[in-house]
């Protein structure tokens, strides 16, 4: 499954969304409304949550970066080096499409960063991973990771 959106609002200020699917369950679910930042040149830092166009379809994703740029992925037992690209997770593996199936996400599908839920009101508020992230990336060359089971 994927996290869907829909609903774009105008092209100028912020966007609204509602998440469409449940891959980044518990952090975002079916019916949360989200704002959007359109304006962003580069990728957010680990650990933010973006819309993208998934790669080999014009379908909107929600997703989190779990690595971007300089950065190094161990995926499939090699080592990927990300130069413009990022590395996007779901928050729930057992269901998302993510870069484990599609590999790293170039800058020109980034949409927009997430700001905010703001929908239902019980659950407003800045969009949180709910457990830590599994060590994917090294920063440089020097660095090991490992991947936590």
């Amino acid at each position: 499954m994927r996290s869907a959106v829909f609903g774009l609002g105008s092209l100028r200020g912020p966007w609204r969304v509602t998440v469409a699917e449940e891959s980044m369950s518990p952090a975002l679910k079916p019916g949360d409304w989200l704002l959007l930042d359109p304006i962003v040149r580069r990728w957010p830092r680990r650990g933010s949550t973006v819309v993208v166009r998934e790669p080999g379809s014009d379908l909107l994703v929600v997703k989190r970066v779990a690595a971007g740029p300089g950065d190094t992925v161990f995926a499939g037992g090699q080592r990927v080096r990300l130069v413009r690209e990022a590395w996007l997770l779901g928050d729930d593996e057992s269901c998302s499409v993510d870069s484990r199936q599609y590999g790293p996400v170039p800058r020109e599908a980034l949409v927009a960063r997430v700001w905010l839920r703001y929908w239902p009101l019980r659950r407003a508020g800045l969009v949180r991973r709910p457990n830590p992230p599994r060590r994917l990336v090294s920063s440089g060359p020097d660095e090991e990771a490992a991947t936590d089971s």
